[in-house]
């Protein structure tokens, strides 16, 4: 699934279901050796150039949520 396909499927979530998500898919990813803390921050600096200031900041955020 590429991050369009995510989008589509999680467009209709509100934060909270949006981000409850990312936990279950961090922890399995996580768990199963394809996500580790240095993945997720490439996916950052990939993605942040598209992004408004807010949004950064909520990705921000987000990642340091999940990391936890």
């Amino acid at each position: 699934m590429d991050l369009q396909d995510f989008y589509n499927m999680q467009s209709n979530k509100d934060g909270d279901e949006l981000m409850s998500t990312l936990e279950e898919m961090t922890r399995e990813q996580k768990a199963s050796g394809e996500l580790n803390n240095t993945k997720m921050e490439e996916i950052y600096e990939m993605l942040a150039p598209m992004l408004t200031e807010q949004q950064c900041e909520k990705m921000r955020e987000v990642i340091k949520r999940l990391k936890e």
